[in-house]
């Protein structure tokens, strides 16, 4: 059965996050041993809000391909989302996703994720099971992990190795997220050794949005998540750490993808 992963006490890219977590609870598990090079982990949402109100959830997505099976609203193969991700949860419902890692989904499927940009299309095609079957085995299931099982046999049964260009291309979004001196593609050429037309061409061919957008959706992503834990935080402080060049530049830079200035998500004033 898969191992299920500690809840973190921070869920990146969850925007109101303390809000977030009391209308709904997230599992996650790790897949079988031979997927876990091109999937991260799956991830369930249940939640119950009978006799309550909808609740919609932002979220700003990573630089990942999912594969969602849903019980309420919309199944599919999902692609990034270059914007924030809303979701509205009413009633009650399950959805179990699948988080492949950056430049692993290319490989696995021979599929190009630029294709999927800011879209989704249906499962079948890629996991030779209907929408229908998958979503009722998932409204019935007793155990989430009796679920996450099925899903490890379907998956390692379509499965196909990686290349060298697929952990290429993971390495490089991985030597982003950890990075906060990489702020431009010359930037993450120099410190990888790679030339910047080889970036740029693994980032098409496998990761599916281009280095500049990655770039600046870490740095965003680290600035959600900062927020989300710093009552005390100085959005000043914040915006210089991230490699802005004033506050103000990065505050128009989070508003303009969120639609929000950052003071709305800290849960005390901070200084503007």
């Amino acid at each position: 059965m898969p191992d299920q992963i500690d809840s973190p006490n921070q869920i990146s890219g969850l925007l109101n996050q303390h809000s977030s977590l009391q209308h709904f609870k997230l599992d996650r598990f790790l897949p079988a041993e031979p997927l876990q090079p091109a999937i991260e982990f799956y991830w369930l949402i249940t939640w119950d809000l009978e006799d309550k109100p909808p609740y919609e959830q932002a979220n700003l997505p990573h630089p990942s391909q999912h594969i969602v099976i849903d019980t309420s609203q919309s199944t599919g193969v999902f692609g990034i989302n270059t914007g924030v991700f809303y979701y509205t949860l009413q009633e009650t419902g399950r959805v179990f996703g699948i988080k492949f890692r950056p430049g692993a989904f290319a490989d696995f499927f021979r599929y190009n994720p630029s294709r999927l940009l800011n879209t989704h299309t249906v499962i079948e095609p890629f996991l030779r099971q209907s929408e229908n079957h998958l979503v009722s085995q998932l409204r019935s299931a007793e155990d989430p992990k009796t679920f996450a099982n099925h899903i490890d046999k379907v998956l390692i049964s379509r499965q196909k190795p990686l290349t060298t260009k697929a952990q290429d291309a993971r390495a490089l979004v991985e030597l982003i997220a950890k990075s906060e001196e990489i702020n431009n593609l010359t930037d993450l050429s120099n410190t990888s050794g790679i030339q910047p037309r080889t970036i740029q061409r693994l980032f098409q061919s496998h990761v599916g949005v281009n280095p500049k957008w990655v770039i600046e959706r870490y740095r965003m992503l680290a600035a959600v998540d900062k927020i989300n834990t710093g009552q005390d935080l100085r959005l000043t402080d914040l915006a210089q750490s991230l490699g802005y060049f004033d506050h103000a530049h990065f505050g128009k830079a989070f508003k303009k993808l969120t639609g929000h200035a950052p003071s709305y998500y800290l849960s005390e004033p901070a200084d503007t």
